[in-house]
């Protein structure tokens, strides 16, 4: 079945560095924030080449994918808003 909810946002690619993590620390970075990415309600009016964002986090890594992903959201909803 295909998304119809219009300009449903899509990442084509999505690049992290994180410091001195293990390659399994990583991906496995890289997999919680996309799976909190996933439960953000997200909607773009217009396609947005990019955004960067930058964190400083404390803790755990599923703590550091959740405050990654409220960034990437941020980051959108003010680049929708402008």
């Amino acid at each position: 079945m295909s998304d119809t909810r219009p300009n449903a946002v899509t990442i084509d690619r999505l690049a992290l560095h994180a410091g001195a993590l293990s390659v399994d620390e990583a991906r496995r970075l890289a997999e919680l924030v996309a799976l909190a990415l996933a439960r953000i309600p997200m909607y773009s009016p217009t396609p947005v080449a990019s955004v960067d964002v930058r964190v400083e986090s404390e803790g755990g890594i599923h703590q550091v994918a959740a405050v990654v992903a409220d960034a990437i959201a941020a980051a959108l909803r003010a680049e929708a808003a402008s």
